[in-house]
């Protein structure tokens, strides 16, 4: 077997303006993609902020609380 039959792969052929607009649209389906995989992870993070935000406004809240509980036993 010679080497050039290894990679042989049978090409189309095709004229320049073909393989132009072959390539354009996998560059527009490869944005589209990237466009749809980073709306998901924006959306997964709003999600993941919103928790954090949450935690943080609860551990605010029970440090006045308790701030205020002591103050409120030395009175």
């Amino acid at each position: 077997m010679r080497v050039s039959e290894c990679f042989y792969r049978p090409m189309q052929a095709m004229s320049d303006e073909q393989r132009v607009e072959r390539l354009e649209k996998k560059v527009d389906d490869g944005f589209a993609e990237f466009r749809a995989e980073f709306r998901a992870i924006r959306a997964e993070l709003r999600g993941e902020i919103g928790s954090v935000n949450r935690s943080i406004q609860a551990m605010w809240l029970t440090m006045i609380l308790g701030f205020a509980a002591i103050l409120l036993q030395h009175l």
